[in-house]
């Protein structure tokens, strides 16, 4: 999942500008600064995301849900020209980093003890962070002004974030779920209570 969310997450810092500036209605300098909104409602919408999951001990669903925002401003990017909707895309597209905001705090709910947190970071920093090998290479110059296949490539790898966030987050309420009939048995044949009943569950 990081390594997809980090396909789009490492383009669109450095193509942004340039797409704005390529709808034809800006200036360079124009574009750079109609770039900073999108980040800037991201940034609230991140805080406010991050609040919701803490409430609801639930990462998945907000993964998911923000990849499929983020997948539909791809979309936009991909099939529309006019710039009204294009840039609105650009406003969609940038909730990809709503997903790399609950990843990082997912990989830590997925592990009972330091070192494995430790080592699920190592993993999720040593294969995540090829995604940008990838994709600050398919935007090429000579796919301006619209880089359909850039954006096709970015909305793909939103939907496959969504499809595994979504995945990971029923096998994780399926185990919890048979750690609870566990729980339940021990209980009834004696065991600690308290013990028991704070063991470490999955944030799904």
């Amino acid at each position: 999942m990081y390594f997809s969310c980090n396909v789009c997450f490492a383009s669109l810092p450095l193509f942004v500008p340039t797409i704005i500036a390529e709808m034809g209605s800006f200036t360079r300098v124009q574009s750079n600064g109609l770039s900073a909104p999108p980040y800037l409602l991201t940034f609230f919408t991140i805080i406010l995301v991050a609040f919701l999951s803490d409430k609801f001990r639930m990462r998945g669903p907000f993964c998911a849900g923000a990849a499929c925002v983020a997948a539909v401003g791809f979309i936009l990017l991909a099939t529309t020209k006019s710039t009204p909707p294009r840039y609105l895309g650009v406003f969609l597209a940038v909730n990809i980093f709503v997903s790399v905001a609950m990843l990082l705090t997912w990989t830590s709910n997925l592990h009972a003890s330091q070192s494995k947190r430790a080592g699920g970071y190592v993993i999720l920093a040593t294969v995540g962070q090829c995604g940008p090998l990838l994709g600050t290479n398919i935007f090429p110059s000579s796919e301006g002004p619209y880089y359909h296949k850039g954006m096709w490539i970015s909305c793909a790898f939103c939907i496959l974030v969504a499809l595994l966030a979504t995945s990971l987050s029923f096998i994780l309420i399926r185990k919890n779920r048979k750690m609870d009939k566990e729980e339940a048995v021990a209980i009834d044949a004696g065991g600690d209570v308290d013990v028991l009943e704070n063991r470490f569950r999955y944030i799904f």
